[in-house]
């Protein structure tokens, strides 16, 4: 029996608005620190900036999937992404720090509700025994974003400043809203919201599931979860640090640097369009294990050969969009897949405030270490090689708790 295909009209809107939107996030986050070690000589703000976004992002992540039930994916996205787009103007016509942290609190609260809403969409209406496919497809628009939107943050800041980044990265993300203007699957079939009055029903049958904190929180996707935010924990340093490190400490030009991000997209495009379907028919580890070891050669390359080798620097690039392009979208599958089908916006919700949490914690550490080391090059090599040493607990992590026996162990319950 042929399977129907994933790429329906609104499956193509929603991964258009997801890789609009990431580009955007991605400008900001690979370019923040740069833009802080200018503006204000300060590598610990850098940290912060992208701590503040993540903090505001798990405050609203954590009632993300409430908010994507009650009032509907569409328009989540659409008040998320106008929540977005305006406070960043804020960013180029007021360069003050304060007013830096503050829109990155409020960037990083429309973030929370614009990705659960989006997932939540694709749980919506990918079926569940294509959900690794269909969740590899749509995070496309994220792992292509690690790529294309540091390289174009690069391109807009040498063309015009930090201002026109902060400008050009505000219209970016108002496209979201177009995109979510077309969507209309909610009205064209039975609404997977999830009503109040069905939710108390649910609440009074079975308390210890749907009461208190567990109205927010999707158990069956702790682990799932558990696993990608410490996998994040650990990229964090390249997602923050990187072009920072490739201008203090490689010595690179912005065209150099770019380079690494354009050979990431390309690994990150041909890795996803050849294992779409592998987890599906093989098991999520298949393709787990390979992308931790991926970004461990990633951040080995960084550490040591990279300095004396753009080659190396290039193929740490490669390695790095390998990982982040099979990781992340196979646990986000798991913890779809894993949960109550009517649990999917909860679920989501579940994933990415925990996400965010380790991104949070790994940034302002990270920035913090820089700091104080002796010399700007050693503050580097420790945050990548601490950074080796997290992703390595998450690929034992992974072996111990997705193993099919293990799976099948917590479905059960």
């Amino acid at each position: 029996m042929n399977k129907k295909s994933i790429w329906t009209k609104d499956f193509i809107l929603v991964c258009l608005a997801a890789l609009a939107t990431n580009i955007c996030m991605r400008m900001l986050d690979s370019n923040l620190a740069s833009y802080a070690n200018i503006a204000w000589n300060s590598k610990s703000l850098g940290g912060q900036l992208t701590s503040f976004f993540n903090f505001g992002s798990i405050l609203m992540a954590f009632f993300g999937g409430r908010i994507a039930d009650i009032k509907g994916r569409r328009i989540s996205i659409i008040y998320g992404c106008l929540l977005f787009a305006v406070p960043t103007i804020a960013m180029a016509l007021i360069p003050l720090p304060g007013v830096a942290l503050g829109v990155r609190v409020l960037q990083g609260v429309a973030k929370g509700i614009v990705t659960v809403a989006m997932a939540s969409v694709v749980s919506d209406i990918v079926a569940r025994d294509q959900m690794n496919e269909g969740m590899g497809m749509f995070n496309l628009g994220n792992t292509i974003s690690f790529a294309f939107g540091p390289m174009l943050g690069l391109a807009l800041v040498d063309m015009g400043g930090y201002s026109t980044m902060f400008l050009v990265c505000s219209v970016t993300y108002a496209l979201g809203v177009v995109f979510a203007w077309f969507m209309n699957y909610e009205k064209k079939q039975k609404s997977p919201v999830i009503e109040a009055d069905k939710v108390n029903t649910m609440a009074d049958k079975t308390p210890a599931e749907y009461k208190g904190i567990w109205k927010l929180i999707e158990k069956k996707a702790i682990i799932a979860s558990l696993i990608n935010t410490i996998f994040f924990g650990g990229y964090a340093c390249i997602l923050v640090f990187l072009t920072v490190y490739a201008q203090e400490v490689l010595l690179l030009n912005s065209t150099q640097i770019s380079f690494f991000y354009t050979v990431a997209a390309v690994a990150m495009l041909a890795v996803r369009l050849l294992t779409a379907k592998v987890a599906d028919r093989y098991g999520a580890l298949i393709m787990i294990i390979p992308g931790h070891l991926a970004m461990i050669a990633a951040l080995l390359l960084l550490a040591f050969t990279a300095k004396t080798s753009y080659i190396a620097f290039l193929a740490a690039g490669a390695c790095y969009g390998i990982g982040m392009a099979i990781v992340s979208p196979t646990l986000n599958a798991i913890a779809i897949v894993d949960s109550p089908a009517e649990r999917g916006a909860t679920a989501n919700a579940t994933f990415y405030f925990m996400m965010d949490f380790g991104i949070l914690f790994a940034s302002a550490g990270f920035g913090a270490l820089m700091d104080i080391a002796p010399s700007i090059e050693s503050g580097y090599n420790q945050t990548f090689l601490i950074s080796v040493g997290i992703i390595v607990f998450s690929a034992v992590f992974s072996l111990i708790s997705l193993n099919k026996k293990a799976r099948e162990k917590r479905s059960a319950v």
